[in-house]
This record gives structure tokens, C-alpha cells and sequence, in this order.
């Protein structure tokens, strides 16, 4: 815990996300900025797709909400009615999104070459066109 830290009071969350049948237990301080991009790494999810309780929360470039504390969100939620993740007095908060995925691409093969089109100083030319071809070589 650092120095930082030990002044503010802290709250345990439990975060449900029920596409991956996941629960979260996260440690947070009241006051702290909401991290959006932890959680949705914790889950798998694209963190620009990611909802709490329904509710998608705007962030900056590197996924923590510009003034959006967890505490505000607790009273934003308390208010609608919905749950506020804390444990145990709450149900989780419920986290959707998009999975996020690495390393989806498929080794190169080269039979592929044959059916995309040849590309020349940004000029697209039909790989089965060979007058077009021979005229572009001047042969």
C-alpha cells in the first residue's frame, strides 16, 4: 500500500461479467478514478466496449475515466436502483463487452496470393489481368 493510500478509505467490489461467467473481487479507494482498462483486461474484453450496469463510461487515451470516481458511481447507481458491486451489502456490478482478442491472425499461406490483387505505388491491378500488367512493365 503506498503512502498515498493509506489515508483513504477502501472498498471491496465484486464485478460479474456474465458472457464469460467471471466474478472480480477488486480492492478500491472511494475517491480513485475508475480504471476501466484494468477491468477489462481482468475479463478479456475490448476496453473500448466495456459497460458497468449497462452504462458505458467515457475514459481518456489510456482507459481511466477523466473524473469519474467510484464513489460517484456508487451514488449514480444507488440512485437508479441498480447494484454497486460492494461487498458484501451489494449484488456485482455487472460488466459487458466485446472480448478482446490477441494473436487472431492466421499464419500466411501462400495460396492466399493468388486470389488477392497485386498492389504497385498504391495502384490496385487485378492479379489475373495481364495485358494490363504487361503494359505497366512495357514489355
Amino acid at each position: 500500500m503506498s503512502e498515498e493510500d493509506k489515508g483513504r478509505r477502501r472498498i471491496m467490489l465484486l464485478l460479474y461479467c456474465p458472457s464469460l461467467s467471471n466474478l472480480l473481487q477488486l480492492a478500491v479507494c472511494e475517491d480513485q478514478r475508475i480504471d476501466l482498462g484494468y477491468i477489462a483486461t481482468a475479463f478479456g474484453l475490448d476496453p473500448l466496449t466495456l459497460r458497468i450496469n449497462g452504462h458505458f463510461i467515457a475514459t481518456g487515451i489510456d482507459f481511466i475515466s477523466s473524473y469519474l470516481t467510484w464513489n460517484s458511481l456508487f451514488s449514480f447507481f444507488s440512485a437508479k436502483r441498480l447494484s454497486t458491486g460492494k461487498y458484501p451489502a451489494s449484488d456485482p456490478l455487472i460488466v459487458h463487452g466485446k472480448l478482446f482478442r490477441l494473436g487472431t491472425k492466421r499464419a500466411h499461406d501462400p495460396q492466399d496470393d493468388r486470389s488477392r490483387p497485386e498492389v504497385e505505388d498504391d495502384i490496385v491491378l487485378p492479379s489475373n489481368n495481364k495485358k494490363m500488367r504487361e503494359a505497366d512493365s512495357g514489355t
